[in-house]
């Protein structure tokens, strides 16, 4: 446990010291907070679903760019090894690092909070739907991230880890479209399980599916022991 907490706080230390989460963070906060602007102004959609919708992609586009570095850049400049003559289990490295990672989020989302501010003064919302869409978006992200991890233990530079990750959440994202093509065969329905863009869809909603929580849960868990078992190769 001492050994994941001093993990914990080198990859916190290493995220807010340089300009990676602070930079991130206020992206996050002030793209979210335009998006939602837009739409009560100009399009009148004064909703948290289409803000929920908005985070959603906006964690497409910037999970990888925060997840690239966690076992890419340590391979990078040759301190992975290092790392893996510590007496720290391999589980113990992936944890630290991908707990680091939520704490980012956590902060993402939680400044993105402020957009509630106008709808509880001009409005009367129904706050369990809210509570439920921000958990939701949430699991959405922690399942990027983990996808990001996975591509960061494989990938040798930061920018591949990057790309590859957008390309698998692309993929995990559309793959639905693809069911188009037959829509009554069992392929199109396995596809629409597995599709990201269906599975979060009530998620975003406030709607607390088991289904969905299930799906990204399973996702998150296999992207981690993948991430844990390429690290446990390295050190044979």
């Amino acid at each position: 446990m001492r050994a994941f907490g001093w993990l914990l706080r080198r990859e916190l230390y290493h995220y807010f010291v340089t300009p990676i989460a602070p930079v991130s963070i206020a992206v996050f906060w002030a793209a979210s907070g335009f998006f939602f602007s837009f739409n009560a102004l100009f399009v009148s959609a004064v909703d948290m679903v289409t803000a929920f919708h908005n985070m959603s992609l906006l964690l497409m586009l910037m999970m990888p760019l925060l997840s690239m570095r966690t076992l890419a850049e340590e391979r990078q400049a040759d301190t992975l090894e290092l790392l893996l003559t510590l007496p720290l289990g391999e589980g113990t490295i992936v944890a630290a690092k991908y707990c680091a990672l939520l704490v980012v989020l956590v902060a993402m989302l939680a400044g993105s909070t402020i957009v509630i501010v106008p709808l509880a003064l001009y409005s009367t919302p129904d706050y369990g739907p809210i509570v439920g869409g921000y958990l939701g978006v949430f699991v959405l992200g922690a399942a990027f991230a983990a996808m990001g991890m996975c591509a960061s233990s494989i990938a040798r530079n930061q920018v591949v880890a990057a790309v590859a990750t957008w390309a698998a959440l692309l993929l995990a994202w559309f793959i639905d479209y693809a069911a188009a093509l037959d829509p009554l065969s069992g392929a199109a329905r396995w596809l629409q399980h597995v599709s990201f863009s269906v599975q979060y869809v009530d998620l975003i909603r406030g709607l607390i599916s088991r289904e969905a929580l299930t799906w990204f849960g399973c996702v998150i868990v296999v992207m981690l022991v993948c991430a844990v078992q390429l690290l446990r190769w390295r050190r044979l």
